[in-house]
């Protein structure tokens, strides 16, 4: 019988994430770590991937720390060949590196902010499994895991602006995305699957929504988002852990295709 530390062990397997200098990211690393992963934490920060890195071994784990910019192929290219250079495979891809360039409504957009959006948050996910691909279709296994929203499955809109359609689409666009690379390489072992959190503290977008937000703009939208959710609050970065891990690892090893919402009951009602 496979006991539970057993279905979730991955001892010996190597783990990138993206955008790992902060929140989610950075809870993730730690997670992965924990269950004896690799973990190689990159973000356009190194100083920040270099304190999660740090995180992770004071936790007793082992980390790479890597500056990357994914929406730059050569950058992406190169991270790649650096980990199976050093490491020799890649078992755990979490494209998890994304922006938002704050609230408007769609008229109000700039179309720069789109552009800078759509190549951070899609197009960064589109190259980096891309070149995340080729190792594990060598070794005919992988687990991808993309960080994809709630806001883009559904629209939402309390009466002030609290997100943007660019995110909206980008966040769709990467649910899309990950169901066509799991029917593609379900044969080679491969297996993608999406997260749509709902609303989290402790991220980089909550961070900059609020650096943009007056104190009174702040409180409104943390009201409209306690009384939307059904359980009442924001959902914390390691309450992720369980399903990150879940995903990663051989526990989920018949799942491929799927996008999980973790949202706090958000879209149940």
């Amino acid at each position: 019988m496979t006991t539970g530390g057993q279905l979730f062990d991955l001892t010996g397997r190597v783990a990138l994430v993206t955008g790992a200098g902060a929140g989610l990211g950075r809870a993730f690393c730690v997670a992965l770590a924990t269950q004896g992963a690799l973990v190689v934490a990159t973000d356009r920060d190194l100083a920040r991937a270099e304190e999660t890195g740090w995180l992770v071994r004071q936790t007793g784990g082992t980390a790479l720390t890597l500056a990357t910019d994914v929406t730059d192929e050569k950058q992406v290219t190169e991270t790649v060949e650096h980990i199976l250079s050093e490491h020799r495979r890649i078992d755990v891809l979490i494209n998890n590196a994304g922006i938002s360039t704050g609230a408007a409504k769609t008229h109000e957009l700039a179309v720069a902010d789109w552009d800078r959006l759509m190549d951070i948050s899609l197009k960064g996910v589109f190259l980096m499994t891309r070149a995340a691909l080729a190792p594990m279709i060598e070794r005919g296994s992988g687990s991808i895991i993309n960080i994809a929203s709630i806001i883009g499955m559904i629209g939402y809109y309390p009466g002030f602006t609290a997100g943007a359609v660019n995110y909206a689409a980008a966040k769709a666009g990467v649910i899309g995305l990950t169901k066509q690379v799991a029917a593609e390489y379900a044969s080679e072992g491969i297996r993608c699957n999406a997260i749509s959190p709902g609303f989290h503290g402790g991220t980089k977008l909550a961070e900059a929504f609020r650096s943009k937000s007056t104190p009174e703009q702040a409180e409104r939208y943390e009201a409209a988002i306690a009384q939307r959710t059904p359980l009442g609050r924001r959902g914390r970065p390691n309450e992720l852990d369980g399903l990150v891990l879940w995903l990663a690892s051989d526990a989920s090893s018949y799942v491929t295709g799927q996008n999980f919402v973790q949202d706090g009951g958000w879209t149940a009602t």
